[in-house]
């Protein structure tokens, strides 16, 4: 049971390993579409709005018929010929992204937005109208959601995760600075978190801690 322990938790380590290499130094909250299309939603021709066209190739943009509003967005990223990426939009806000990234015909990567207030600037708001609030993930191929990300402002602030797709969480991240701090782990498959990884900001490890009972109370083993 201990190697089998010790071989999971080696191969949390190594996929936390690369979450963090992605999260240091760096804004995550870009959302892919927009980052990796370019594309304007409207432009400007002589002090008019003109939409433009509903389909160019690459991108296919829907609009309501009654009131002329955006709705959806389809975007072709790779030039496969597929739209892959599913956007559905209140006129020039994202609503929700919808994402295929392994190329199997269905979206596994789906992110929700809401409306930056009044008199807030977000950095990393793709079009300065809105936020990225949460990040939904299928790592499955039955499509069910395993991992979710969390956001506030715009910014991540905690994670949960399915590793081993058991339908239950057994990896909390949590963030500060777009810098993951702490990581829990539940290695025993028991639905409590067991393990605890403490990090500086710069992705330095500083303790491990052990709950192996569950009553909340980790104690140092490593620091």
């Amino acid at each position: 049971m201990r190697a089998e322990w010790g071989r999971r938790l080696e191969s949390l380590r190594l996929d936390v390993t690369d979450r963090a290499k992605l999260h240091l130094g760096s804004v995550i909250s870009i959302p892919r579409f927009a980052a990796l299309t370019g594309l304007l939603l409207v432009t400007s021709c002589g002090g008019a709005t003109v939409p433009p066209p509903v389909d160019d190739g690459r991108t296919q943009r829907i609009y309501n018929k009654q009131t002329g509003r955006l709705e959806e967005m389809l975007s072709d990223r790779d030039g496969d010929g597929k739209k892959e990426t599913h956007a559905y939009m209140d006129g020039v806000r994202f609503v929700r992204i919808e994402m295929d990234e392994n190329g199997d015909g269905k979206p596994d990567r789906f992110e929700f937005y809401t409306p930056v207030p009044a008199g807030v600037t977000v950095p990393s708001s793709p079009d300065g109208r809105v936020m990225l609030e949460r990040v939904e993930e299928a790592g499955n191929n039955d499509g069910r959601i395993t991992r979710k990300e969390f956001y506030v402002a715009g910014v991540i602030a905690r994670a949960e995760e399915d590793t081993d797709g058991d339908k239950r969480v057994d990896k909390w991240e949590f963030y500060s600075s777009n810098v993951m701090i702490r990581l829990e782990l539940d290695l025993q498959g028991k639905g409590f978190p067991d393990r605890r990884f403490t990090y500086s900001a710069d992705g330095e490890l500083l303790r491990t801690e052990a709950d192996p009972d569950g009553d909340g109370k980790f104690e140092i083993i490593k620091s």
